[in-house]
């Protein structure tokens, strides 16, 4: 294996970890925000924990995609692009990738580039760093917006890793959503229900309603 390909090599396994770890990021906060009103009400309100790590894993997911996206990040996709065309025909390729097609990828990624700077700027004045003036720095970036950036950088690094090694890599992950919200909620209910029962002096629970709360999903 010659140097550029071993550059390129190690440089592809970079960025594929850092986009599976987006992707499991990703998943986590949709397992957060999607919970159903009653196990929000159950478990979020309870505790202000849920809420920081909700805050605290968008601002992971956008320091993280920065390492890919950022001007002066070594692995981000841009020069992974810029030195598969420089070294295009000294690298070692499963399938010769044309220069039409590193061109196809860099369009490509100009058009998902458009959040960038917002990225940037979230992750410099925000997250990263406490920089006075962060409050006049304007930005308009949803969650949506960051899942279409990861889909769109996911799809152009699967498209150069096929050409290299002919392994099409798919980040639609296996997942098991957490239960933890769900189980805090059951407790609190049960909790709440043991303790009126004793307030009122009662000397049992129904088995039935107990198993009524475990059982609901």
């Amino acid at each position: 294996m010659n140097p550029e390909t071993k550059i390129l090599k190690q440089r592809l396994e970079e960025i594929r970890n850092t986009l599976l770890e987006l992707e499991f990021i990703k998943k986590d906060i949709k397992a957060l925000i999607n919970l159903n009103e009653e196990h929000k009400k159950g478990a979020l309100s309870e505790s202000r924990f849920f809420t920081r790590l909700y805050l605290n894993y968008t601002r992971l997911f956008v320091i993280d995609i920065f390492k890919l996206t950022g001007k002066n990040e070594h692995h981000n996709i841009q020069k992974l692009l810029d030195f598969c065309k420089i070294n295009r025909r000294k690298i070692e390729w499963y399938n010769q990738i044309s220069l039409e097609k590193l061109n196809s990828l860099n369009d490509r990624l100009t058009e998902v580039s458009v959040k960038f700077e917002q990225i940037e700027g979230l992750r410099n004045k925000y997250y990263a760093h406490n920089d006075k003036k962060k409050y006049s720095f304007p930005y308009q970036l949803s969650l949506t917006d960051l899942w279409g950036i990861l889909e769109g950088l996911q799809k152009i690094f699967s498209e150069i890793n096929l050409e290299f090694d002919n392994h099409h890599w798919y980040f639609d992950i296996q997942y098991n959503s957490p239960t933890i919200l769900q189980n805090i909620s059951k407790y609190n209910k049960i909790r709440k229900l043991t303790l009126n029962e004793n307030r009122q002096n009662e000397s049992s629970i129904e088995t039935k309603k107990l198993i009524e709360i475990i059982r609901k999903k």
